[in-house]
């Protein structure tokens, strides 16, 4: 039962802290203390360790002897490690449609794509980001295979992350939006255009690698 109970502890500072760190309440190059996360979350530093552990591995934080606990800043090279894997597993989900006779989930694409565009008019930058991300998910989960999906959801949390930290330092100017990208991809959909998607996929992805390097973004 006490390992249970401790395991339990664990989990849930992984996640809260995981999720600070995702929604930019934890900016990058920020130090955590293992103290003050202990007494924010009302449990002690042997939960805080293991949750933090768990972090570092995921590539989210580095512990730094005698310092604290570094919020890690995302690199261009990963960002668009990131992009790239989206970029291929949208076009494989596409092939995968149309060679094994796999369907997309029309409702739930239209559904991501309605909330991400109300999102973005009521100026709600992270749950816009959220439903964006979920749209490409759901395009993947076309494939049927579950490898895939597990390496979307590893990395899209990434790629949130990376764009609510943008939006905060940056609220003034005007962000990426992928509604352009989302709505096309959803009328080729729609229309049975599959073959067009994956052009649109890629075009995306070396106007994002462009846009990023002009900018000096990431």
């Amino acid at each position: 039962m006490e390992i249970v109970s401790t395991q339990s502890m664990v989990n849930i500072a992984y996640t809260k802290i995981r999720e600070n760190i995702i929604q930019a309440n934890y900016m990058p190059g920020s130090l955590l203390s293992e103290n003050e996360l202990a007494e924010n979350l009302g449990m002690s530093r042997t939960p805080i360790r293991s949750a933090i552990s768990r972090l570092e591995s995921e590539g989210y934080v580095s512990s730094l002897r005698n310092r604290g606990i570094l919020v890690k800043e995302i690199s261009f090279k990963e960002m668009m490690d990131i992009l790239e894997v989206f970029r291929y597993l949208q076009e494989y989900s596409v092939e995968a449609v149309m060679e094994k006779n796999n369907t997309f989930n029309i409702e739930e694409l239209e559904q991501y794509l309605k909330n991400q565009l109300e999102a973005e008019e009521s100026n709600d930058y992270p749950r816009y980001v959220q439903y964006s991300l979920l749209f490409t998910r759901s395009m993947i989960n076309a494939s049927n295979n579950q490898l895939f999906v597990q390496i979307i959801d590893s990395v899209k949390d990434k790629l949130m992350q990376a764009a609510i930290v943008n939006w905060k330092l940056t609220p003034n100017q005007k962000h990426y939006s992928a509604n352009l990208l989302n709505q096309s991809i959803f009328e080729a959909i729609s229309k049975g255009n599959l073959s067009d998607i994956k052009q649109i996929c890629k075009d995306n992805f070396f106007r994002s690698k462009e846009s990023m390097i002009i900018s000096g973004k990431i």
